[in-house]
């Protein structure tokens, strides 16, 4: 008996181990900054519908209502109820102009159980804003962290 439960013990750890170095065991982090280029007016976060409103949930700390011109944000997002996606959906207006930005990692298990990462940058801009994302750091086969930078002008 004892050797069976060693056994089983060694196998539970082996299996904790490999899902944590395929990645599996944590969620990704996404890393979020926000930086307001425009040179006079501050910048307004709000939400719209649910993914947006998810973001926030997720966010810690909350992101700032206001970001004044010139400055920037910067707060972290975790996606609770899964380890193998993380969606980052952020709405930010300077008077009429808007940015609607997203940013996602996804993985998916090959027939070996390694995870293959994903991760993923759009913006959609409205009323003559200039929106651009760019992911600066992936941690590809660990934990599958990233950042990503949104301007707006």
């Amino acid at each position: 008996m004892k050797t069976m439960t060693s056994l089983k013990t060694l196998s539970a750890l082996a299996i904790v181990s490999a899902l944590a170095m395929s990645g599996v065991a944590s969620a990704a982090t996404g890393e979020v900054t926000f930086q307001n280029l425009n040179t006079s007016t501050a910048a307004t976060y709000s939400t719209v519908g649910t993914m947006e409103a998810a973001t926030y949930a997720n966010a810690q700390p909350k992101p700032d209502t206001s970001v004044p011109h010139g400055a920037s944000d910067s707060y972290t997002v975790i996606n609770p109820a899964s380890t193998l996606s993380n969606p980052i959906h952020v709405r930010y207006k300077i008077g009429s102009k808007q940015c609607v930005f997203h940013s996602s990692f996804s993985g998916t298990p090959n027939a070996s159980g390694q995870i293959i990462p994903n991760w993923t940058k759009t913006y959609d801009a409205s009323g003559g804003a200039i929106c651009t994302v760019t992911i600066t750091y992936t941690a590809p086969f660990s934990s599958f962290d990233w950042k990503v930078t949104f301007t707006m002008k």
